[in-house]
Formats: C-alpha cells, structure tokens, sequence
C-alpha cells in the first residue's frame, strides 16, 4: 500500500550551498598540481580549478581523475564550510510538521555520508531516509532518474526540490507519471516548474 506523500530535497545547492567549500577545496588541490603539472591533462585541470576557485562550480569536462579528489576535500576536509539555505530548511521543516516525510536524495556519494547527516543533523532536520549514490557510474540525473521512479512507485505524491533544472527536465521527460511535483531552487528563491 503506498503513503500519501514525501518531500524529496537534493543536498547540494539545495539544502546546503557548496560553493566556499569547492572554492577551498580547489585552492588546496590547485597547489598539489601545480606541484605535479607533468602532463597536459595536468594544465587543463589546472585551468579548470581556477574557474572552480573563481566561480566556486566545476566546469563540464573536468578531470575524472582529480573531480574525486576536490570532492573529498570539500566534503570531508571543508564540510563545515557548507552553508545552510535556511529558508528551504525552514520550509521543509514546516512540511514535515504537516505530515510528509523528508527523503534527502544526493548523487554526492555513499562515502559521504556520515559529513552529510552531521550536516543535517545540526540544523535540525527531520529526514526520515537519505539516500546517496553508491557507485558514481551513472551521471547524476540518470541516477536520480532512477531513484526518483522507485520513489513515485512508493508514494501517492512526491514533492522534489532540485538546484538544477536539466536535472528537473530529464525527470519530467523520462519519467512521464502525474504524481510528481517539481521546485526549481535556487538559493532563497523556488520556483515550480
């Protein structure tokens, strides 16, 4: 039998703002290649971490092999450095007095998890699942494609927040069911689409 509804938020960008926490990381792992620097692969990430450090978002294209790397810095190391979107928090945390479930669906990775609901935990939110990627072999709306589809087979209603619309878009085009509703966040401002 399915429950009537559940509050489906992203984390990053979403819940918490990344940004200080990418800039840091990158500043730190733009020294240790810059140490290395022994192959092109090596000048176009440095290229790519100074976009990172001057925009705090990682450019499309960036280096698989250091991406892992700045990740774990900024979410281990820099966890702290992530800042709460207090009114989103505030908000749900409403909704969730009103009787829906919270799920925190993240493609930020199963080896995060214990900085993730520290982070949760501290501002006081009520989840009642998280739910992070296990292995990062799929893109990140593919993954959230799927879970959001075994999530919408479970509940009469689901209410999805997300920072961004290509992922909101590829849910909508590929999921094609009526019992999903879709925000748009960005920072304070959310947007139904």
């Amino acid at each position: 039998m399915k429950r009537l509804s559940v509050i489906v938020s992203d984390f990053d960008d979403t819940l918490f703002f990344n940004k200080t926490a990418l800039v840091s990381a990158a500043k730190d792992l733009y020294e240790t290649v810059l140490m290395e620097k022994n192959s092109e692969e090596d000048y176009k990430t440095l290229n790519d971490l100074e976009i990172t450090i001057g925009k705090g978002k990682i450019p499309k294209g960036f280096s698989k092999k250091w991406k892992s790397e700045l990740y774990t810095l900024a979410y281990v190391k820099y966890n702290g450095k992530l800042l709460p979107n207090e009114p989103l928090i505030k908000y749900l945390n409403e909704g969730i007095m009103g009787g829906n479930q919270l799920i925190i669906l993240s493609a930020r990775g199963e080896e995060f998890r214990e900085q993730t609901e520290a982070l949760l935990n501290a501002y006081s939110l009520n989840y009642s699942e998280v739910i992070l990627a296990e292995n990062h072999e799929l893109k990140d709306e593919e993954w959230k494609l799927l879970k959001i589809k075994e999530l919408s087979e479970k509940y009469d209603h689901l209410i999805l927040f997300e920072d961004k619309e290509e992922n909101i878009r590829y849910i909508l085009n590929n999921l094609k069911v009526d019992n999903i509703e879709c925000y748009l966040v960005d920072h304070s401002i959310i947007t139904k689409i």
